[in-house]
């Protein structure tokens, strides 16, 4: 699930962090955790991704809003 960047089944504030350390490049993702963390849709990793994977987190928007710029 687009997100769910240490694939435990559900998005919390680890997901984000986990994606901003990709955007940061102080670690390095699997094929699998670069899908799911990528929820910009964009090919790449950023800061925005994990600020959207923490808004759902905090729900203040849903997965079904993921891969939707804000």
């Amino acid at each position: 699930m687009k997100g769910d960047v240490n694939l435990d089944g559900k998005i919390t504030a680890a997901d984000a962090r986990l994606a901003l350390r990709f955007s940061a490049k102080v670690q390095t993702p699997t094929a699998d955790e670069f899908i799911v963390a990528n929820v910009i849709l964009d090919n790449t990793i950023t800061a925005f991704d994990a600020r959207q994977i923490l808004r759902v987190a905090a729900r203040i928007i849903t997965e079904a809003d993921l891969g939707i710029a804000a």
